[in-house]
């Protein structure tokens, strides 16, 4: 939890930066923030947002310088175990319990949850006889050619959330049934994956990468494309059966690195003194503002989730590629630049362009080499209905409920409805749930559980606490199970905490049960410019928020401490509560400390290791529902597009810097209430858009900070 008074706010960007915009005459009451114990613009990083641009690197302390839908369309295994993260061969014996251990939580210990693994099964003759009859029967824009070669081309943001057909950009979910259904499609022959470069954690594409690989199950070909390439780009394409790459290639396989900046310096040089509270030895929040450099604890954090990041990369590429660990480090560390080298030590299949590969396909299919390859794209074919398919599911239903992005109490009025969480809406889903009643259409849909889909660094602590108590009271009537993407921390781990089980990916980014708070002193840089305010109070502490121009009184310095110490010890007690642990257990792993799925797993933090699919099973599991029978997935978060989504697709040419400057309008516009938020928490090798001016990143980072 943190705040900067007068106001603050954090970036709903992919890579979250603490942004703090103060207003000369308006106080605000004491409102804690959850926040991350990572600095703002903090991210795994690569020169793949720019090939032809070295690594920059910020200086490290010496100690961390070198550091070595249907239930079957979604009924996804994660990799099986054995190809689990070597990082966990290499703890601690006394962390790897991953029931918890002696730490007093009683949570299952992963093994006993069921898999969710899919089955790939060939539907009998009557079942497929009542397929072709509902393909003649369907309308012709959801028409596909017999025959055709799915192409989707992984590239740049994917949402978590479900897109509209105005709506322009990757959804996960999407793509997730788009593999489904053409495993089950009989017109569909196989899988063409353009991979570029891709903007979003680790957890999505761990979750795309699984139904790459489920895919194949089928037996149809899957082939990867990939003009430009880093590490998160060849995770995913190393999981195909073919891989090419273009002579010209940009590939960057240089390893992961950790990056963190610091504007304790040019604070200090305009005069603005940030006066912060920390609670919690990890939480780094406040060190964008305080510090010129990196703090042991959070060198200690970062380097722990470096390690943990490239490890699993390391594992899952040798068990991919066949190659020993110890070999690709020395591939990695080789610092190889030439396309040929990849084909001759064999990551990659041959060099191709990309008319070439769609020849290879052509004849493979046995097409003419005059004629067309016959394609269907990502979005004409995500309209294809699971029904025509029939991959529908069964009469038990399973609500879905995605909360995806910053969380907010009411939606502010430049937002969109499909920016962000917004409390009151997500509380009417629940309650709708609850109670078995379908808002819009008045319809009983007696769900037997529920999935809460959580891909949120936390945001409004008032509206956390909320939905909390409202996901809590429906857990009490049936099984409620939290699945995690990229990141639920900090008010999106609150979110999850009133769930009966967590489930995250072996790399979601969860945790941070921390709290920093403070305010600006802009009294010297008030004296630079000249500038005066003068303040008339009544009550002792009235001035506490409002009074930016001098420093905290000692009094209202102790108020501010106790009101922070007081905002942690809530947060954290409630964890321990939720995870049905002790509070000096809960401690070890607060603090505001950030962790992988996987470690949060082995400390009782998260139950189970998977993607939705496991999650859908553990629902089952907790519902009484036969593992084997066909549920019925309920989207509850109906894509329905603005006016204003709309206009900002048709002028998506201008992509990088509208979304530089709709970020700015958002820091401008949403600075008011209380925050639970955490900042600067995507792993991610592309900070914002691709094409995005610099010049205008530079004055929106430093409009944020001042």
């Amino acid at each position: 939890m943190s705040k900067f008074f007068p106001t603050s706010h954090l970036t709903s960007i992919p890579c979250r930066t603490l942004s703090t915009h103060h207003t000369l005459c308006k106080p605000l009451p004491f409102v804690p923030l959850l926040t991350p114990a990572l600095p703002s613009r903090f991210s795994l990083s690569s020169p793949l947002s720019n090939p032809h641009r070295p690594l920059s690197l910020h200086p490290l302390p010496d100690s961390c310088r070198h550091r070595n839908l249907s239930i079957r369309a979604f009924d996804l295994s994660s990799e099986t175990q054995k190809d689990e993260s070597s990082a966990e061969k290499e703890k601690d014996p006394a962390d790897s319990d991953e029931s918890g251990g002696d730490n007093g939580s009683v949570v299952k210990p992963d093994k006993e949850y069921p898999s969710g693994e899919f089955v790939f099964e060939e539907f009998g003759a009557w079942k497929k006889f009542v397929v072709k009859l509902r393909m003649l029967i369907e309308f012709p824009w959801r028409r596909v050619r017999k025959g055709s070669v799915l192409t989707m081309q992984l590239r740049g943001q994917v949402s978590d959330q479900l897109k509209s057909r105005f709506s322009s950009g990757l959804s996960l979910p999407q793509i997730c049934e788009n593999f489904i259904k053409a495993a089950y499609d009989p017109r569909i022959a196989g899988v063409y994956l353009h991979i570029e470069p891709l903007n979003c954690g680790w957890g999505k594409v761990e979750e795309i990468r699984r139904h790459i690989l489920d895919f194949k199950k089928s037996g149809k070909f899957i082939v990867g494309y990939v003009p430009v390439c880093g590490e998160k780009e060849y995770y995913l394409a190393c999981a195909c059966e073919e891989l090419y790459f273009p002579p010209s290639a940009y590939f960057a396989l240089n390893g992961l690195a950790v990056q963190a900046s610091f504007l304790g310096g040019v604070l200090e040089n305009v005069g603005v003194e940030p006066q912060v509270e920390r609670i919690g030895k990890y939480k780094s929040a406040g060190d964008q503002l305080i510090r010129k450099n990196m703090s042991e604890e959070n060198c200690e954090m970062l380097t722990s989730l470096l390690d943990n990041i490239y490890g699993n990369w390391l594992d899952k590429v040798s068990h991919a590629t066949g190659k020993e660990r110890e070999n690709i480090e020395n591939f990695i560390n080789e610092g190889v630049y030439q396309v040929e080298k990849l084909k001759e030590d064999g990551w990659i299949t041959n060099i191709m362009y990309d008319d070439e590969v769609m020849s290879k396909l052509k004849e493979r299919l046995g097409i003419q080499e005059d004629k067309k390859l016959p394609v269907v794209d990502y979005r004409k074919y995500s309209r294809v209905r699971k029904w025509t398919l029939g991959l529908s599911g069964g009469k038990d239903k399973i609500a879905i409920i995605r909360a995806s992005g910053s969380i907010s109490r009411v939606r502010g009025s430049f937002s969109v409805s499909s920016s962000g969480i917004v409390a009151e809406q997500f509380i009417e889903k629940i309650r709708s749930i609850r109670v078995d009643v379908d808002l819009l259409f008045s319809e009983s849909k007696s769900y037997k559980a529920a999935i809460i889909r959580i891909d949120s660094p936390g945001g409004d602590a008032l509206a956390s606490d909320l939905m909390w108590r409202e996901i809590k009271l429906l857990a009490a009537s049936k099984p409620v199970i939290a699945s995690m993407g990229d990141v639920a921390a900090s008010g999106g781990y609150y979110m999850a905490m009133g769930t009966g089980a967590i489930v995250a990916e072996n790399l979601t980014l969860t945790g941070s049960i921390g709290v920093v708070t403070g305010k600006f002193n802009l009294g010297k840089l008030y004296e630079k410019i000249g500038f005066n305010k003068e303040i008339i109070s009544r009550g002792r502490f009235a001035e506490l928020t409002a009074a930016e121009q001098r420093p905290f009184r000692p009094d209202e310095a102790k108020l501010f401490a106790e009101a922070a110490q007081n905002s942690y010890k809530q947060f954290r007690d409630k964890a321990a509560f939720s995870r049905s642990m002790t509070v000096d257990k809960m401690e070890e792993v607060a603090q505001g400390r950030v962790w992988t799925g996987n470690d949060a797993a082995s400390r009782g933090l998260v139950d189970a290791i998977g993607g939705l699919s496991r999650a859908v099973a553990i629902a089952k599991q907790k519902a009484s529902i036969p593992q084997d029978r066909q549920v019925t997935l309920v989207e509850m978060s109906k894509p329905s597009p603005s006016l204003p989504e709309i206009l900002s697709d048709i002028g998506s040419s201008m992509v990088g810097v509208d979304r530089t400057l709709k970020g700015l309008l958002e820091d401008l516009t949403s600075s008011n209430g209380i925050q639970a938020r955490m900042d600067g928490i995507m792993f991610q090798q592309l900070e914002g858009a691709s094409f995005a001016s610099p010049f205008l990143n530079l004055i929106k980072d430093y409009l944020s900070s001042l």
